[in-house]
């Protein structure tokens, strides 16, 4: 990652340096940003040329030699690394505090470590060690941790999971909450009625919401993750029937997607709730009136202007 340095003016006038081409004093200033604190990057030709100059015809690799002929950097190889140098770097620099210890190893294969107290970012006192045996700055990774789901929230919702109750969120209305126990007004679980496999069975252990599956034709919501999230959806639980759970499983199972228990329930109410409010947005076009061809014409007088004829005809 390149990082923000320091150009001092006597960079432009120094003896060594311009006797080099122009090119090669740019590289120069190019590395500085993309060393480390100890002024180390990898020798690593093909990625230097594309970070600092991706649009030009420039041979990077003899430019480092020449640089490194004229003294500037310092191109090695120990531990298994290939290693670029800059003479004098921290001479020259001052790096950030928080900036990460160096991976790279200097020419005796020696990494240098800061001692930083916590909660400061200030590089403290040093030391070397090892490039084998190095210890960085940087805590150790937390074991993984599975917490234990007896009361865990459901995603995207907010209230506890059936087995422990439902609660309100904090932003949730009165009424799409429901305390333990108490039953959902109104939902019977009708659209249930020709389901076989809902609701489950008494002894039948109960669903976990965390479960990943892959949607198939057959496939039914679990009846206490539909009633929870219907509560808090506002949705009535008698519109889920088969005929509506169908269309929902036909669409996603030629996705192969792995979704969690909780997640299809989440997706399917939100499927049905959508067609509904989609419904009832339907109007009907009024149907246009069919317009008579002689319309007006039983008030229109036709004799105004004319003379009646002996036989009961009419002229002008």
């Amino acid at each position: 990652m390149a990082r923000a340095r320091n150009i001092k003016p006597g960079l432009f006038s120094n003896e060594l340096l311009v006797e080099l081409p122009a090119f090669d004093r740019l590289a120069f200033i190019g590395l500085w940003c993309l060393a480390d604190r100890e002024g180390r990057l990898e020798d690593r030709v093909k990625r230097i040329k594309i970070e600092l100059f991706p649009c030009d015809d420039y041979d990077v690799d003899a430019g480092l030699n020449r640089l490194a002929a004229a003294g500037f950097i310092s191109r090695y190889q120990v531990a298994g690394f290939s290693v670029i140098e800059i003479v004098n770097f921290q001479k020259h620099q001052s790096p950030h505090g928080s900036e990460k210890d160096s991976v790279l190893p200097d020419i005796n294969g020696y990494l240098t470590v800061y001692e930083r107290k916590k909660n400061v970012v200030v590089a403290g006192s040093q030391r070397k060690v090892i490039v084998g045996e190095q210890d960085f700055n940087v805590k150790q990774p937390l074991e993984p941790v599975n917490p234990s789901l007896d009361n865990a929230l459901i995603p995207d919702c907010g209230i506890l999971i059936p087995d422990s109750g439902f609660t309100a969120s904090p932003n949730q209305d009165q009424h799409h909450s429901l305390n333990a126990g108490e039953e959902i007004p109104g939902s019977g679980f009708e659209g249930f009625d020709d389901l076989e496999d809902l609701p489950p069975e008494e002894g039948e252990p109960p669903v976990d919401p965390k479960t990943p599956v892959e949607m198939t034709l057959d496939w039914m919501p679990d009846a206490n993750l539909l009633k929870t999230y219907c509560v808090h959806f506002g949705v009535p639980t008698e519109l889920f029937t088969k005929y509506a759970v169908a269309p929902f499983t036909a669409h996603h199972e030629t996705t192969g997607l792995l979704q969690t228990q909780s997640k299809w329930v989440s997706l399917l109410v939100k499927w049905v709730k959508d067609d509904k409010n989609r419904a009832s947005n339907i109007r009907p076009f009024p149907k246009p009136q069919a317009i008579a061809r002689h319309t007006l014409t039983e008030s229109r007088d036709y004799k105004a202007g004319t003379k009646e004829n002996a036989n009961g005809t009419f002229r002008l």
